[in-house]
């Protein structure tokens, strides 16, 4: 089916127009023809004077620059922010409705329902980008700029739009208020896991700041910016990591969505799919970090090698492979109602389809993925990496266990439960040990090992290793609870 007979875009684009089109398009004419005036002004005071008074640009190209700059700023705003935030609260309004289920129950295809919400309720946020677009290419051709930054820029910028509507569709499918896409994209593209942090964590990529502010760059005077970045050691223009990633992970979005609208009640990712999304996403952060040690991570030697950047990964490890778990454990109720319908009773059946199992084969993952930084100088600091790995394997463990037993246990109450215990484990150590003013007391948190190895290689190893013993003794006592509470659904299931 085209997309111009797709009943849900056609639906959706009477709706889009119905509201005004016009207003909104003259709006982003008047912005970009605004700052084109700007642009021609400065270009002529440079040309009588040499120097644009008050902006100290002398030159048209960093003149062009800076106006494209406020151009591709507010295109990014209008398509991205704006437009996610339509698509989202379309889809929402809809199940409100109570039109989504219709359209479930209809000959439709859901790719097909699928795409129609991904391009329709954004069109009018379209229309005002690609006059912002046009606008950008008179700025890029008056300052005699190249017409590669123009070409690449709104490719990064649409291929960011087409991704971030499908996470607009996730969130509409999950979330009551459509405000919560917008603030959790701006978090990720404006917070610290992307400006402040260092330029080659991956959701520079992902959302990529990386490749359109080398696109803006010029020189090697910068080495975080300005050069392209290495995937193990080969450069790589950053234009394709970035479209590369968004494709692969747009391909898993896409998955999701068309499971859920076939069947509600399937799980949002596949126990496959979450351990390949999650090699991608951890080895491909390893394969951008690599040129900082070669394979011998040591006290890094250049500024921007900062002994920041393995703990920020470390700590991105943990928080991907908890939403993950998340996403991926099925409820006990449907592990009950399959061990009806196949006649299994014991707990290696229940074992291979929870989310210890698959705890288990992230952090093997994430093992082998540091492993990267380590192994041509594993001689050296194998207590380093050890520690890490371990602090990985019971920080996922601890979390799929307790997420399990408060399920069974506290049923539409589990997730405060598991809230409760984490910050039990993980915080309440550390703020003691503010309280008290002693160090000691924040290693036994669930979180420091791993950190404190990774960040100062100084640090009593005897000390770390006692507290990942704490941890273990942690795990052992939580799997006893979940195999009790295993034990009695299943009893009862075979009452």
């Amino acid at each position: 089916m085209k997309l111009s007979e797709n009943p849900i875009f056609i639906t959706h684009k009477r709706l889009v127009h119905r509201g005004g089109v016009l207003a909104a398009v003259l709006i982003a004419g008047l912005i970009g023809f605004s700052l084109l005036l700007g642009l021609l002004n400065s270009l002529s005071e440079i040309k009588l004077s040499g120097q644009l008074h008050g902006w100290g640009f002398r030159s048209p190209a960093e003149t062009g620059k800076n106006i494209y700059g406020w151009v591709i700023g507010v295109e990014i705003l209008v398509l991205v922010m704006l437009g996610v935030n339509r698509v989202t609260r379309a889809l929402q309004e809809d199940r409100k409705a109570g039109l989504w289920d219709s359209n479930r129950l209809t000959p439709l295809k859901p790719g097909q329902i699928i795409t129609g919400y991904w391009f329709a309720p954004g069109l009018r946020e379209g229309y005002m980008a690609a006059v912002l677009a046009g606008f950008g290419l008179l700025v890029v051709l008056f300052s005699q700029l190249p017409v590669t930054l123009w070409l690449g820029t709104q490719t990064l910028i649409w291929s960011t739009a087409l991704f971030c509507g499908l996470l607009g569709i996730l969130f509409g499918m999950a979330a009551q208020k459509s405000s919560g896409a917008v603030i959790f994209l701006a978090m990720l593209m404006f917070c610290p896991f992307s400006f402040i942090a260092p330029s080659r964590m991956l959701t520079n990529f992902l959302f990529p700041i990386y490749g359109i502010a080398n696109l803006f760059q010029t020189g090697d005077g910068n080495r975080d910016w300005t050069r392209m970045p290495e995937i193990f050691g080969l450069p790589v223009p950053p234009i394709l990591i970035s479209l590369a990633l968004q494709a692969i992970l747009g391909l898993f979005v896409w998955r999701t969505l068309v499971r859920k609208t076939a069947n509600p009640f399937q799980p949002l990712l596949l126990r496959w799919e979450a351990v390949a999304l999650f090699s991608m996403l951890v080895g491909s952060q390893h394969a951008l970090l690599w040129d900082a040690w070669h394979g011998k991570f040591t006290a890094p030697s250049e500024p921007w090698r900062g002994r920041e950047l393995l703990p920020i990964v470390h700590g991105g490890t943990l928080i991907i492979g908890l939403i993950l778990l998340v996403l991926a454990s099925p409820q006990p109720e449907h592990v009950r109602v399959e061990s009806m319908r196949l006649g299994f009773k014991n707990l290696g059946a229940v074992f291979s389809r929870s989310a210890v199992s698959l705890a288990l084969s992230l952090a093997g993952v994430a093992g082998l993925a540091l492993l990267a930084q380590f192994a041509w100088g594993l001689a050296a600091s194998w207590q380093a990496y050890l520690v890490a790995v371990l602090n990985l394997a019971e920080f996922l463990l601890i979390f799929a266990l307790l997420l399990e037993f408060c399920r069974l246990r506290h049923r539409r109450r589990a997730l405060g439960f598991v809230a409760l215990w984490l910050f039990v484990l993980c915080a309440v150590p550390l703020i003691l040990a503010a309280v008290f003013s002693n160090e000691m007391i924040a290693r036994v948190s669930l979180l420091a090992p791993g950190f404190m190895a990774l960040t100062n290689g100084a640090e009593s190893w005897p000390q770390l290793f006692l507290a990942l013993l704490a941890h273990f003794c942690v795990v052992v006592i939580l799997f006893f609870g979940w195999r009790r509470q295993w034990k009695k659904l299943l009893a009862h299931t075979a009452g």
